[in-house]
């Protein structure tokens, strides 16, 4: 993940706009009216209204607005928000097509911002975690590790990295999607089985700190071309972008 001619840039780089939220709609909107009704007018309209009532209750509940389903307890964070950490993968930068965090947003309804910075290692990600926090996400997701790999550093080292960030998102009562970084191919090649030594430490990681877990090493299969980007077998294709969003989707 060469960052000639991209250098990093400290901070958030770019916001991906607020996603699609689905609101349930009651009688009492501008256009209601009170009006009058005889007896069987009356039990026509509250028999119609109870129906409305649940049928909107119902949209509530699959859209996603009135809480997580597995029940976590965002505390004083904001559940409707989420926070993206990452490099180029995350940024979008040689990917085709949106960032995933862009298409996260429209999949899920929820605000989500975009961390990620093109050339980040981990300890990148250590280190302004704390500035992501303060925005308080409900939600935090992490995909560091491919520039860790690329450019030779200790897995080790990487692991504790990403440990950092995962107890700083714990201890903010931030719910934290952990990804494996996807495989390399083209290229790229070379590297793919470092990734493997990696995606060991993070599976791991995420099974010690009790976090959820994607595992795009696994996930892009034996034949990962598809999702990536030919031109260098590292960033991801359109359809790769789009199956990462609905993977972390799948999570938050």
């Amino acid at each position: 993940m060469s960052t000639q001619g991209w250098p990093v840039r400290e901070g958030l780089l770019k916001i991906a706009e607020r996603g699609r939220i689905l609101r349930p709609v009651t009688p009492h909107g501008p256009s209601f009216a009170p009006r009058r009704f005889g007896n069987e007018n009356m039990k026509h309209s509250f028999k119609t209204f109870v129906c409305a009532g649940l049928a909107a209750a119902l949209c509530f509940a699959l859209s996603g607005c009135g809480g997580d389903d597995d029940g976590f307890d965002y505390g004083d964070n904001d559940p409707n928000l989420v926070v993206c950490l990452g490099d180029s993968l995350t940024q979008g930068y040689h990917c085709i097509g949106a960032p995933y965090p862009t298409r996260l947003a429209q999949m899920s309804g929820k605000t989500v911002l975009n961390y990620g910075v093109a050339g980040a290692h981990s300890e990148y990600g250590a280190s302004i975690v704390g500035s992501a926090l303060s925005r308080r996400p409900g939600t935090v997701c992490i995909m560091f590790g491919s520039n860790d790999v690329v450019h030779g550093r200790d897995m080790t080292a990487t692991k504790a990295n990403l440990r950092a960030i995962v107890t700083a998102a714990k201890a903010n009562g931030s719910k934290v999607v952990l990804a494996v970084p996807p495989r390399m191919s083209y290229s790229h090649a070379k590297f793919d089985h470092r990734v493997g030594y990696l995606a060991e430490h993070i599976r791991a990681l995420a099974k010690e700190e009790g976090v959820k877990l994607v595992d795009f090493y696994k996930a892009f299969g034996e034949q990962p071309e598809r999702y990536l980007n030919p031109e260098d077998g590292l960033h991801l294709s359109d359809e790769g972008g789009e199956f990462v969003a609905k993977k972390f989707n799948s999570r938050i």
